[in-house]
């Protein structure tokens, strides 16, 4: 296999599921020089506000807010994101394989929402299909920012690092990233989301253009910092383990 094209690769079922998750990390990390992608797997068309034009005109915006190097957006049903599902597999299997990362991480946090539940599943089978040979999908219909969708042979195995998915409040985290330098990009990028985010006139009530909705997202990074003895921070939790050949030089907490 060859090398990787991206560091990191952040799968989420829905048009500003990323941001809401992860989204000071991604640009933490775009900040330091890692090559981050987002891959929206729907086109959030079930959503109470917004159309899946406006909805992709927003995540283009945000994508530039965080530094991102590319955003893939695919079709598959808002509401039905499936793990058992062949032709979700494979979409997700080819989209792996097309950006090569080393980590993968799905978000939001796998509660309430069911896409938000089966987003880890599916990744992770993807994940495990596009390590082998003989699994050879085709390349999926989507959008791609900010040009084409990247070159390469979907049929091309590859092998990540790591899967993490965002941790939710109360479970033990794998992993803390400070983000106190990156949140207010972070803002920035959801109120691209004005479609989601804005109870203007016109638009349903909903949970997320609650001002209570942002109000607890920056309370979760701020729980986290606290564990973590910063101010802000984004938590994640997986199955994988570093090896080390060294102390790491950054503090454990």
């Amino acid at each position: 296999m060859k090398t990787a094209s991206a560091d990191l690769l952040c799968i989420a079922p829905h048009p500003d599921d990323a941001e809401i998750g992860l989204g000071a990390t991604l640009r933490l990390l775009a900040d330091r020089g890692r090559r981050v992608w987002a891959c929206d797997l729907t086109r959030g068309e079930l959503g109470s506000n917004g159309t899946p034009a406006e909805r992709w005109a927003e995540a283009q915006e945000a994508a530039a807010r965080l530094g991102l190097a590319g955003r893939l957006q695919l079709e598959l049903p808002d509401g039905f994101i499936n793990a058992h599902d062949p032709a979700q597999i494979a979409a997700t299997t080819a989209v792996i394989r097309l950006v090569r990362p080393r980590w993968i991480v799905t978000a939001p946090a796998p509660v309430r929402h069911p896409d938000h539940l089966a987003t880890p599943l599916l990744v992770k089978k993807a994940a495990f299909m596009a390590r082998l040979t003989r699994v050879s999908p085709p390349r999926p219909a989507g959008r791609a920012w900010p040009a084409a969708w990247p070159e390469g042979d979907p049929a091309r195995p590859w092998r990540c690092e790591a899967i993490f998915e965002v941790c939710p409040p109360g479970r033990t985290p794998s992993l803390l990233f400070e983000v106190t330098s990156a949140w207010t990009a972070k803002m920035e990028a959801l109120a691209c989301y004005r479609s989601q985010f804005e109870a203007a006139e016109g638009r349903r009530p909903t949970l997320i253009n609650d001002a209570a909705f942002l109000a607890q997202v920056e309370r979760v990074a701020r729980h986290w910092g606290f564990r973590a003895g910063v101010e802000l921070a984004e938590a994640l939790r997986g199955d994988a383990a570093p090896l080390l050949g060294d102390l790491p030089p950054d503090r454990w907490t």
